[in-house]
């Protein structure tokens, strides 16, 4: 299957990579989809005290044990606006939520349930149990608690909950420093002219764009043409500038003038999916220095596929995220499918609705290994194989577009 397939690649490529280890300490709104390097523990209670979950009535549940009753209204509590006291048997307090339990006061009888009975009198029902209606200290995270592990990736919601403990930066890993590259003697970019058998660089652009997406830092090191010495010159100017990694586009494969494969030390792993067939990679050393250098395919679906289920998840472990190849879910196909046995075809497929209402994958039309059309169109990939044929309703691993993008 494509997924153990993916994840055997996956384990080649990685072997050996080292992550980066250096720590910076930023401000939580500035650290979004960066790789947290330490746990985060709380060091604090949530909630700090006991708080009222409704709009209420704050009481002491023994009062209403033998049944409803009426007690006595003695003040209100507001969020932020403790009460001054302790309530004696046979009160209340009137109580918003999110305002601090009154001492003495053990549940919150909701608003809708009380009947005034006086000015100062309030009608409740009972018995009740105590703890009703209240948010107990600690009862959603304790002080000395691991919140997030080192390595996360992290999420908006991530950082609404370091701040509801009290932090206002945390210690993530420097961002991974990544060099885009593309290479051939037909790739121009817009808006030169085109000159006849050339094409402008999208791939560039694409690699560039996702990586900056997930928070690395790219480097646009522009078009290399096909020429071994210019490709090494390039490399050397990776190395100068200090860069973790270096993805380059075309050049990959076997052709007379793929440069990337002509490399000292490049390795070939190999996918049994289409478009592409797999990754150049070669692990280069300067003094000091390293250099994981990874060869995409130049066609741009191609590119695309394997950019994102192997080497964006590939460079996001160097960036010491704790990242693996993109998870599919199940889904039936709308129609019949036939394939060449033996593979795993990804095609480009739109969700549709079936007939009970429920999601299904219908690959488009154009599948071409450069169409690149078919990838904006497209809602999901859906991996078709090994076998022949498939009919209309079989499930077949589909990847979300927006899943299949994002490192996980």
């Amino acid at each position: 299957m494509s997924e153990r397939d993916l994840d055997r690649a996956f384990a080649s490529l990685v072997a050996g990579v080292a992550p980066v280890t250096e720590v910076q300490r930023i401000a939580l709104a500035r650290s979004r989809g960066r790789v947290l390097a330490q746990p985060l523990v709380a060091r604090r209670d949530l909630p700090p005290q006991d708080l009222a979950a409704m709009d209420g009535y704050a009481v002491c549940a023994r009062d209403l044990a033998d049944g409803p009753r009426a007690l006595r209204v003695m003040g209100s509590v507001l969020a932020g606006h403790p009460y001054e006291g302790r309530l004696l048997p046979g009160t209340c307090a009137r109580i918003m939520t999110g305002a601090l339990m009154p001492e003495g006061a053990d549940a919150v009888v909701m608003m809708e349930m009380a009947e005034p009975a006086t000015p100062d009198m309030v009608a409740l029902p009972g018995p009740l149990a105590a703890g009703l209606n209240r948010r107990v200290r600690g009862e959603h995270v304790r002080a000395g608690e691991t919140l997030l592990p080192a390595g996360r990736r992290l999420r908006t919601t991530d950082l609404a909950l370091a701040c509801a403990v009290g932090e206002v930066e945390l210690g993530v890993l420097r961002l991974l420093q990544v060099g885009v590259l593309s290479t051939g003697d037909e790739l121009r970019d817009a808006p030169a002219d085109l000159s006849p058998g050339c094409a402008y660089d999208s791939n560039r652009l694409m690699l560039r764009v996702a990586i900056d997406r997930v928070s690395m830092a790219g480097t646009d090191l522009g078009i290399c043409p096909d020429d071994l010495p210019a490709l090494e010159q390039v490399i050397e100017s990776a190395f100068d500038q200090r860069l973790d990694a270096l993805l380059i586009s075309g050049g990959a494969a076997l052709g007379d003038a793929d440069v990337v494969r002509m490399l000292g030390g490049v390795e070939f792993v190999s996918v049994d999916i289409r478009p592409g067939r797999g990754i150049a990679v070669a692990r280069l050393v300067r003094g000091s220095q390293k250099l994981l250098v990874l060869g995409l395919p130049g066609n741009a679906v191609a590119a695309y596929v394997l950019f994102h289920a192997l080497a964006l998840p590939v460079l996001a472990r160097m960036a010491g995220a704790n990242a693996h190849p993109p998870r599919p879910i199940l889904l039936p196909i709308a129609r019949d499918l036939h394939t060449r046995a033996g593979r795993i075809d990804f095609r480009r497929a739109r969700l549709v609705l079936d007939g009970a209402g429920r999601y299904a994958v219908d690959p488009l039309p154009e599948q071409g290994s450069a169409m690149i059309r078919s990838v904006s169109d497209a809602d999901a990939l859906v991996a078709v194989g090994p076998a022949a044929q498939y009919r209309a309703g079989d499930l077949l691993p589909a990847y979300l577009m927006e899943v299949f993008e994002y490192p996980q």
